[in-house]
């Protein structure tokens, strides 16, 4: 469905910020994309989504398709109005704006607003807490009502592809369990494919079928995620376990082995 082949990408004409990447997502898959703070990870969903003006971002070399379809140099609405959507780190939610009327906005780029009720009807089942505060100001939302309603804007979309930027970020764990058991369902449901990007590698890999590891703006694992899971490395250094199974805080990894493939 996405397929990104060696993607460069530069900042204000100097910085290079995505040095030949390459993934893919295939249709009703979960994609896990996961990295420390500064590997490029919100980098290359921006470049996808195509918000790159604002940001003085530039694509230098590869080549981004969705379903067969070059998208390097579309606008930010026309690749919405393929069917990928994001949600934003930090939510972004229209604050000053119901909850209801968040959910009409998200709805503006489906082809068929007729349905629109049956929509928000589906997001409802998902999170039933938005229907209670459908008149209520987004802004006065929890962190965790925020997160769901960001998803629930996006999902009124009717996407094909949904990427979604640290949707854990700044949620007590058990909030986090309960919106990422929701984004299963989403998947497997509506039948949406998903590019998760986390830093939260462990509910990342519980619920994603494959997974890109990138370090600097480079790919440096790939592999599907039973296989990521039992990597030493993965383990180690984003899981915080040893080989005996006891806990280790990633200040205490000394060596990070990186690989370029795989194992098979």
């Amino acid at each position: 469905m996405l397929k990104i082949a060696n993607l460069e990408t530069v900042y204000s004409d100097v910085i290079l910020a995505l040095k030949g990447i390459s993934l893919e997502v295939p249709p009703g898959m979960i994609v896990a994309l996961l990295g420390a703070n500064g590997a490029g990870k919100t980098t290359t969903i921006n470049t996808v989504c195509g918000i790159r003006k604002a940001l003085d971002l530039t694509v230098e070399d590869g080549s981004i398709e969705f379903e067969g379809e070059s998208i390097n140099d579309m606008k930010p609405h026309q690749i919405v109005s393929l069917g990928i959507v994001q949600v934003p780190e930090g939510r972004r939610i229209f604050a000053e704006l119901t909850v209801d009327e968040n959910l009409v906005i998200g709805s503006y780029s489906a082809t068929n607003r007729r349905d629109f009720a049956q929509r928000k009807e589906n997001v409802h089942n998902y999170f039933p807490i938005l229907k209670q505060r459908a008149n209520q100001r987004a802004g006065y939302l929890s962190g965790g009502e925020q997160q769901m309603l960001a998803i629930a804007r996006a999902l009124v979309a009717s996407p094909k592809l949904i990427i979604l930027d640290e949707p854990s970020l700044g949620l007590a764990p058990l909030v986090v369990a309960e919106i990422f058991g929701i984004i299963e369902r989403i998947n497997k449901q509506e039948d949406v494919a998903i590019l998760l990007v986390e830093q939260n590698a462990n509910v990342a890999l519980a619920i994603s079928h494959f997974g890109y590891i990138l370090e600097t703006g480079r790919v440096v694992l790939e592999g599907p995620t039973e296989q990521l899971r039992e990597n030493k490395d993965i383990r180690e250094f984003y899981l915080g376990l040893t080989e005996v199974g006891t806990k280790k805080s990633f200040r205490d990894v000394k060596h990070y082995r990186r690989r370029k493939r795989w194992l098979s």
